[in-house]
């Protein structure tokens, strides 16, 4: 995955979430964002680090890249997805 060399232009901390809860909560953070923009996500289930990636290749926002830290958190940098195209 490539590294995400310039800031995201949102961030979230997930404490408290379970992965199950976190996908809602990253759609919402998404929602204002523009197409290209990047999320950053901290979240702290480890459930995240598979679901997180897998609801990314559902709905084709692009996992810029991910990290686990010391304190067993794991950050993922999410890009927005364009919106589809309207027919003319």
């Amino acid at each position: 995955m490539a590294d995400p060399t310039s800031p995201a232009t949102a961030f979230i901390d997930a404490a408290g979430e379970a992965c199950g809860t976190l996908t809602p909560v990253i759609r919402k953070s998404l929602a204002p964002l523009h197409a290209g923009e990047v999320l950053e996500v901290l979240a702290h289930d480890p459930a995240a680090r598979e679901g997180v990636p897998a609801w990314c290749r559902l709905t084709g926002h692009e996992l810029v890249d991910s990290r686990d830290d010391d304190a067993q958190r794991t950050r993922f940098w999410i890009r927005k997805k364009a919106a589809p195209s309207q027919p003319t």
